[in-house]
């Protein structure tokens, strides 16, 4: 349908996977469970159907894409202090930790500490201490048990998670360092059991960069995936704007005014220096670096109009891509390099298109709003999300199938939605929003739901990025 994005009812904004037993439960479980007692056949049976089960495998396998879906009940009791109270600090960080990455993994239901029948104190990490009746009466499938050390600067985490219908132990990690890096020991434990549930990697070792204001300058930062460890590493009293990853996670694009421009320069976060990429007269902004690492593109007004460039990493071997009348910008790459989603208002309005790296091929993709804006490809392939404004002038998210054109809206009526952006396993997605009066970040599910805020300091937070896998 052609027109505005016009309001929609609230339960039009976001998927639901709608409840139900999964079909694919295996023989040899089957086998297994009609040996076992009637209660625990019962509790295995139930367990199998509402979460899946891989074959050969009592372990339940989640799928977040599965049209069954159903997220997995999950206890996450307060870590326990073995050293006597000397890391209850440590403790009380880490397990904070640990339900955030879990909570924002999207495939755990985290059930209220308030509702647990057993406290820490009363039971110990191996299997034969935990009353699993107790946490089977609460809800839970699984749970994690988890002891603290602290000896001297160094910290060790003893991790156990535990199927809570049968009382076996379905993963072990000890986990030891720093105790200032207590943060990321405890996502090294998240990650491990996001992999265990999903045989798939976290983001929980990402990070984001965006652009802050704060006064009239405007500085390109950084923070870790869930808002944490702020820090800024272009701040030199210009306005800096659009970072951009390079490829390989260490390096960040971005445009600065600091001697004119706007000029492209790539920030080396290692050394700490930055350098320029492109500074042809006139724009050198909004640039987007290839998965493959080969090129990055560009918005480039070198010959006068606004076009879309093709460059290879380091600036060299300029050639443009679009040849319109028009503004064309925003380009982004799809994950298997082949083809660069981008804006263009050769129709009279900003609307999305994509073409094949060499400029060929161009296809118009949204055909519904007026005013389209600001492309990231899923990384799987599948989704493009982009930020529209509608009927209003409110800014708000949607998400576009490049092969079907089929529109999902993701967030509104609570402020302008801006500049979204997927994580690297394309269930997440960054973006900054005024909700709250001033621009802050938050995070939200691919599909809208489980919104967050995760900035935490003053100023102005826009455009963020979310990183690329750091190995």
């Amino acid at each position: 349908m052609l027109g505005s994005f016009s309001r929609q009812p609230v339960e039009n904004l976001r998927f639901y996977h709608s409840p139900g037993p999964r079909l694919h439960v295996w023989d040899s479980l089957l086998a297994e469970t009609a040996m076992r007692s009637i209660r625990m056949s019962v509790v295995l049976t139930i367990l199998a159907l509402t979460t899946g089960v891989r074959a050969g495998d009592e372990r339940p396998y989640l799928d977040i894409d599965d049209p069954n879906f159903r997220a997995y009940p999950l206890a996450v009791p307060d870590f326990k202090d073995l050293g006597a109270g000397s890391g209850a600090d440590l403790a009380r960080t880490a397990v904070e930790t640990l339900r955030s990455d879990l909570g924002i993994a999207g495939v755990f239901k985290l059930l209220d500490p308030r509702s647990f029948l057993t406290k820490p104190e009363e039971e110990g990490l191996t299997g034969s201490s935990i009353n699993f009746a107790n946490w089977i009466n609460v809800g839970a499938e699984g749970l994690i048990k988890v002891g603290l050390l602290k000896t001297g600067t160094e910290v060790t985490l003893d991790c156990h998670l535990f199927d809570v219908a049968t009382g076996k132990e379905r993963l072990h990690e000890k986990i030891s360092g720093d105790a200032k890096a207590i943060r990321a020991l405890t996502h090294r434990w998240a990650d491990a059991v996001v992999r265990s549930f999903t045989n798939t990697r976290s983001v929980f070792s990402t990070r984001i960069v965006f652009t802050k204001r704060r006064g009239k300058s405007k500085s390109i930062c950084l923070m870790d995936f869930d808002g944490h460890n702020e820090r800024c590493v272009v701040e030199n009293g210009s306005i800096n704007l659009l970072p951009a990853w390079s490829a390989d996670g260490k390096g960040i694009y971005y445009s600065s005014y600091i001697k004119g421009g706007p000029h492209l320069y790539l920030h080396d976060l290692e050394s700490g220096k930055s350098r320029v990429i492109s500074q042809a007269r006139g724009l050198n902004i909004g640039v987007s670096a290839s998965p493959d690492g080969k090129y990055i593109a560009m918005t480039s007004s070198r010959d006068d109009n606004s076009e879309i460039y093709r460059l290879t990493p380091n600036g060299s071997a300029a050639t443009r891509l679009t040849r319109s009348w028009s503004i064309d910008s925003s380009p982004a790459w799809s994950p298997d390099s082949t083809r660069i989603a981008f804006v263009s208002e050769r129709s009279g309005t900003p609307q999305i298109y994509v073409m094949k790296i060499d400029g060929s091929d161009v296809k118009r993709l949204t055909f519904q709003g007026n005013y389209n804006q600001t492309p990231d490809w899923s990384p799987r392939g599948d989704q493009i999300l982009f930020n529209a404004r509608d009927e209003r002038l409110v800014y708000d998210i949607f998400k576009i199938n490049p092969d079907t054109g089929e529109i999902r809206r993701l967030t509104q009526d609570q402020g302008n939605n801006e500049h979204p952006s997927f994580s690297p396993d394309g269930n997440l997605v960054v973006f900054s929003s005024t909700r709250t009066g001033e621009a802050k970040l938050y995070l939200m599910n691919a599909d809208g739901t489980n919104q967050r805020l995760i900035s935490r300091g003053k100023g102005e937070y826009t455009t963020p990025e979310w990183g690329p896998w750091s190995d």
